[in-house]
């Protein structure tokens, strides 16, 4: 992105002391935007956008003269001369802070297309498989900074959905500049708790050491006393007993605490947090707190983290069976059936973790990897690691061999086949990490273990061939 001009309006009467900056920049392929920041002069001024959407140069000449003048029939007084040495620095840092769209862009296909989507969301519908929301997500999958000046003006759309994408995406395309946005985001009393909670994660990630502290002060003061006294003693063990007993309760709204220790993630309280990650049911009231706490460790990257509930959810069972059959529940009280979604939904729910769930939160497990693999992202390989590095040979069991038979109506006789599943057949995490590329095993459609190949069975000497998901990316580590 690259400011072509910038016009710096004071306005001072009485216990007033404002400035105004708008700036006119430059996206590159012809595309335009004006954006403009306020506030009192000296403190960090509020930034936003006067183009929803990129537009031609002549239109965002004429938006850019109409603000300054409105804001020039106001009182204000234009410094912009005055101030162009004091803001030098900020232009530089505006003109060099993103690359810019025609020297990276053009060249790869597959970002233009993604940049298309999000700036031309209905001229999309129908040539590109991309919607406008799944598109920001993917531009914060691949880190595409190009994406930052069209995503910023999305802010706020009354879809918090896309709020929550778009603070997603923004904490891995974006950089400090994005802050302020952010922010606001985070500090306006009508953003959704989960939209919140990602903004909070998504300025965590952008900003210096000074604020991470400070940001983390802030949640510490949240706790309640009986942790917070805990805390100030620097004794991580008394603060793992302490949260235990907190805990032992039946009152639903006390686990939201464990979202709060995960944002504050410093040295006295993670030796806790993990020991819950590790021992806690998936059971209500455990399990929304833990779901909350895997998806930021998946956006953090924070690899022990991650491995900790990857392997839980490869290893543990559900707590229940979901099927089209058990999508209603009778309500006694109303004498009607009632969406079971909006049963388990609710705060105080007495079920969580179904097979459903589950099955979701393993493919998203290997789906977050898979994605990091093919981008040759060595976080593949830190996340991996410690995923494999919570199993044991405990975990293995006995294998298994099946016969099956099936009829033959043409010459009226059974035919039979065997299937073989080694021992850690049912870790579907595991098997795709250490064997996709395997000659031994597969997983089938909508199974729910890998099998053995026709020509392998259990005990079978190994191929002398690399097996692993990955391996060039393994052999650069």
């Amino acid at each position: 992105m690259k400011l072509i001009k910038r016009t710096t309006l004071h306005y001072q009467a009485g216990n007033s002391d404002k400035i105004y900056e708008v700036d006119l920049c430059d996206l590159g392929n012809e595309q335009y935007i004006v954006n403009f920041r306020y506030g009192r002069r000296g403190k960090t001024l509020k930034e936003s956008s006067k183009t929803a959407q990129p537009v031609a140069l002549a239109k965002a000449q004429q938006v850019f003269d109409q603000l300054v003048g409105s804001k020039l029939k106001k009182g204000y007084q234009d410094v912009t001369e005055a101030s162009s040495t004091q803001t030098q620095q900020e232009v530089n840092d505006l003109n060099t802070s993103n690359l810019t769209t025609s020297n990276i862009v053009t060249n790869d296909p597959r970002h233009q297309a993604i940049l298309n989507a999000i700036a031309n969301p209905d001229s999309s519908k129908g040539s590109s498989k991309w919607s406008q929301t799944r598109a920001i997500w993917r531009a914060g999958e691949l880190k595409i900074r190009e994406a930052t000046p069209l995503i910023i003006p999305l802010i706020g759309t009354d879809q918090p959905l896309k709020d929550y994408c778009i603070a997603w995406a923004l904490g891995w395309c974006g950089d400090e500049h994005v802050i302020p946005h952010l922010q606001r985001l985070y500090e306006t009393p009508s953003t959704p708790d989960f939209v919140k909670l990602i903004a909070w994660e998504a300025w965590m990630k952008l900003c210096d050491q000074s604020t991470q502290e400070r940001l983390r002060s802030q949640q510490i003061e949240q706790l309640p006393a009986e942790l917070q006294s805990h805390i100030e003693t620097d004794n991580p063990a008394d603060f793992s007993n302490a949260l235990v007993t907190y805990l032992d309760s039946n009152d639903y709204t006390r686990f939201g605490v464990l979202d709060t220790l995960y944002q504050i993630n410093n040295a006295q309280v993670r030796p806790a947090l993990l020991n819950i990650l590790r021992t806690a049911p998936l059971r209500p009231n455990y399990f929304k707190a833990i779901r909350h706490i895997f998806k930021i460790a998946e956006y953090r990257q924070d690899a022990e983290v991650f491995g900790i509930i990857a392997y839980r959810l490869d290893t543990e069972p559900p707590m229940f069976r979901q099927s089209y059959w058990h999508k209603y529940y009778w309500d006694r009280n109303s004498r009607k059936y009632i969406p079971r979604a909006n049963y388990l939904g609710s705060p105080d729910a007495k079920r969580a973790y179904s097979n459903v769930t589950r099955d979701y939160l393993r493919r998203r497990v290997w789906r977050t990897l898979r994605k990091l693999g093919e981008e040759w992202d060595c976080n593949y390989i830190n996340l991996a690691l410690e995923v494999l590095l919570q199993y044991s040979d405990s975990d293995g069991v006995p294998a298994r061999t099946s016969t099956f038979y099936r009829w033959n109506y043409s010459n009226w006789s059974r035919t039979s086949y065997t299937r073989n599943w080694d021992s850690y057949a049912g870790y579907l995490t595991f098997n795709h990490i250490l064997y996709t590329n395997s000659p031994r095993y597969l997983l089938m459609p909508n199974s729910q273990a890998w099998r053995c190949r026709d020509n392998y069975k259990p005990g079978d000497p190994e191929p002398d061939v690399r097996e692993e998901a990955f391996p060039k990316l393994w052999e650069q580590h």
